[in-house]
């Protein structure tokens, strides 16, 4: 249950009482503008019934969300407003197309496909869009360093050190691209679920699956230096095994409802799922109330 929001100095300060702030606060000046503070506090409502993204999140996690009282940082949900604003966007010129998009497949605006276009041949294609960094567009896409080459430019050592010898070519690091080392399993477990809601609702086919992804820090070095030359990305996603979708949310669902039903959880999130504890240390709203949390965190506030 949201129930803060983390100002700049780290204090707490309830979201109603946030959003009655216009123009200054305790702080002084707002460090947000009203209208954005609305938009990032706002939560769907728990139906009853999990929807896909849930459902790939740990269910501890998702149980700690829907139970316990927890805040959040309104700067760290900037990229994901201007996620939800490039959706918007291309909704509109979707319809003008006069294409499918935000596509319903359950109740209560949850699991929404985010364009369909045609295949040619009776079928979909199904595309989601995404807005990664750079590290995980690369580790999508199986980008990994492939030796070093001369700089392409042609650029030369001003001076001898380790790296070489003044006047000499300078040597930057090749990237390849190699699928066995590609991790997107998060990504094609949701496609695959869409899609399967999607065949089963509307008797459709789905014969692609694709995400298009822009990259949050494209164009910076720090990109550059990953393989990530582009800014944006259109990734293929394989179709999976039906049963072995349905499973795997199946028992996801099981769990996350036995946990609201008894009213605790004591399975921490798998290594998957919380990115091997990276998830834990930086990136979890309610890490308090979770051990292995507590645990990754150590003494980090």
């Amino acid at each position: 249950m949201l129930e803060w929001f983390r100002c700049p100095d780290d204090k707490l300060m309830t979201i109603k009482d946030c959003l009655k702030c216009v123009g200054s606060c305790r702080h002084g000046e707002t460090c947000l503008s009203q209208p954005t503070r609305y938009e990032i506090s706002r939560e769907r409502e728990w139906s009853g019934k999990p929807s896909t993204t849930q459902l790939l999140n740990g269910t501890m996690l998702e149980f700690l969300k829907l139970t316990k009282p927890y805040a959040i940082d309104p700067d760290g949900m900037m990229f994901a407003l201007l996620g939800t604003r490039h959706h918007q966007q291309l909704e509109v010129s979707a319809k003008t197309l006069g294409l499918p998009s935000e596509v319903a497949l359950t109740g209560g605006d949850r699991d929404i496909i985010d364009l369909l276009e045609p295949d040619g041949v009776g079928g979909y294609i199904l595309t989601d869009m995404k807005t990664w960094g750079s590290y995980r567009v690369a580790k999508a896409l199986g980008i990994v360093a492939g030796g070093k080459v001369p700089d392409p430019s042609g650029e030369l050592y001003k001076a001898s050190g380790a790296w070489g010898k003044a006047g000499t070519p300078k040597m930057v690091n090749r990237f390849i691209v190699d699928k066995s080392k590609a991790e997107n399993i998060e990504a094609e477990l949701q496609l695959n679920h869409y899609r399967l809601l999607f065949e089963e609702k509307f008797h459709l086919t789905i014969s692609k699956m694709r995400l298009q992804v822009v990259v949050r820090d494209g164009g910076l070095q720090v990109a550059n230096g990953r393989g990530i030359t582009r800014n944006s990305y259109i990734i293929p996603i394989a179709k999976m095994d039906d049963d072995k979708v349905r499973s795997y949310f199946h028992n996801k669902e099981v769990d996350l409802l036995q946990a609201l039903s008894q009213g605790s959880w004591d399975t921490p999130c798998s290594n998957f799922e919380c990115w091997d504890g990276n998830r834990c240390r930086e990136y979890c709203d309610v890490w308090q109330f979770c051990p292995k949390g507590i645990i990754e965190r150590g003494d980090k506030p």
